[in-house]
């Protein structure tokens, strides 16, 4: 991992999301360039072409200044943290958050994308409605999502992973690992059996085969009726640092939050996201 962009929009979630972005740079060796995104305000001024020109200017200028003055802020987090070493780039751009997110990210082949949720309450307030939301939804690399409760005691040694057995889970586990070996993690692979059948466990006993060779690899299934409590419980009940997950656009938030459905997932308020996205796996 070379790059990781960090979105922020100078708000005490993502000063806590920052930290988890110097400790992934600074296990990787990766370049971490922070981008504040702003909106211009839409001011109707037909004939007056250079007042309004002049008024954007002046609106520009203020932005600019806002986030110049949080840079020493950024610059205090490193140094108390113990990562003064970690090369820092900065940069401010106007336009639609979502958008400019994604195209900066792609301007700088970002291998991955650390930003805080604010007021985010668990899965579902995530994945619909907000920024974090529709980056996680849309993005072209690993995006990790830090609500703003997460409490980062400097150690990403137990990781999950949801997992349905399907092919392409196992590439997104994959990377997950490859991303996070600098911690070198326990990964719990987790699975909800609703049924109440062998057949979950078959399946995972299938799908282990191909991660023999993993020694910090560990399978649950977990048998009981309610989705977001067992996995919220597995995930407090062991310390879990990071719930990772393979994702996809539309359809899989549409599954998501299906109650019917076994795919369902959820998690403690606390225990940031890594969205494997599953269109990129090849």
């Amino acid at each position: 991992m070379k790059k990781i962009l960090f979105p922020t929009d100078l708000s005490e979630a993502s000063t806590k999301a920052f930290i988890y972005a110097l400790h992934l740079a600074d296990k990787s060796g990766a370049v971490i360039t922070t981008l504040h995104v702003y909106r211009r305000p839409e001011v109707k001024a037909a004939g007056l072409p250079r007042t309004l020109e002049e008024f954007y200017a002046t609106y520009d200028l203020e932005e600019f200044q806002n986030y110049k003055d949080s840079i020493p802020a950024l610059r205090d987090i490193q140094k108390s943290s113990g990562f003064s070493h970690v090369k820092v780039n900065h940069v401010l751009k106007s336009g639609k958050p979502v958008d400019t997110i994604l195209k900066v990210a792609g301007e700088e082949n970002a291998d991955m994308i650390v930003m805080g949720t604010t007021g985010a309450t668990g899965l579902k307030k995530i994945f619909l409605g907000s920024v974090a939301g529709q980056v996680l939804e849309q993005a072209a690399c690993p995006v990790l999502a830090v609500p703003e409760k997460a409490i980062f005691d400097g150690v990403i040694d137990r990781i999950a992973f949801t997992t349905s057995y399907k092919e392409e889970e196992k590439k997104a586990l994959r990377k997950a690992i490859d991303i996070l070996e600098p911690f070198h993690p326990e990964v719990h692979c987790i699975n909800v059996d609703l049924a109440h059948t062998d057949f979950h466990t078959h399946a995972m006993d299938k799908f282990k085969q191909d991660f023999k060779e993993e020694e910090r690899l560990r399978f649950h299934v977990l048998d009981g009726n309610d989705i977001r409590e067992m996995i919220t419980s597995f995930l407090q009940e062991n310390d879990i640092d990071i719930l990772a997950m393979a994702t996809h656009k539309r359809s899989f938030l549409d599954e998501l939050f299906n109650y019917s459905k076994t795919k369902m997932m959820s998690y403690h308020a606390d225990t940031p996201i890594l969205s494997i996205p599953a269109h990129t796996l090849v």
